[in-house]
């Protein structure tokens, strides 16, 4: 089972460093966390912009992610077919209701099997095609937690800091006794 993701860093300074990170650590993931900036702003789809259900949560989320500098340009189609999604569940559950209703009022034992199969098929694929989404959307760092996670914990160890017993033990290992 995978870790818990990292953090942003101002996320982690508005907590108070709760997990003690060094200052250089918190620099060097600053820097990386910087560079995955694009400095543009997510746009609407016209997709989303049609459909009543999606454009409201667009402009939900935009006003939510107003003050959030994590949130950029790179972030815009996940942010647009999360809000396609949204509609298409709500589609779904009107679906789902009138299919209940259909199922209630039907009088043939097959009807009503028939109308479950569809039910469940619906489900399925809702299911299984918001998985695959999340897969790809993780894969090529199209989330800002994917991004995050992308980012090494710890800069990497100058030699110079390394400590007499790592130092001494690194001779050790290789040979080179000192005398």
């Amino acid at each position: 089972m995978p870790g818990r993701p990292s953090k942003p860093v101002q996320l982690i300074k508005l907590e108070g460093n709760k997990d003690r990170r060094t200052k250089a650590e918190l620099e060097y993931r600053e820097k990386f966390e910087k560079s995955l900036y694009t400095g543009t702003n997510f746009k609407e789809s016209p997709e989303v912009k049609s459909d009543p259900v999606a454009h409201k949560e667009f402009l939900r989320l935009k006003k939510l992610y107003k003050h959030i500098q994590y949130v950029d340009g790179l972030d815009e189609q996940i942010i647009n077919r999360y809000c396609l999604m949204v509609s298409q569940e709500r589609s779904l559950q009107q679906t789902i209701k009138q299919l209940n209703s259909d199922i209630e009022n039907a009088d043939d034992f097959e009807k009503r099997a028939e109308m479950y199969k569809l039910l469940a098929s619906l489900m399925t694929k809702l299911n299984q095609t918001r998985d695959m989404i999340l897969k790809l959307e993780d894969r090529l760092f199209l989330n800002p937690t994917a991004r995050v996670k992308a980012i090494p914990k710890k800069p990497p160890e100058d030699d110079a800091k390394k400590s007499p017993m790592a130092e001494f033990l690194k001779r050790r290992a290789g040979g080179n006794h000192a005398t």
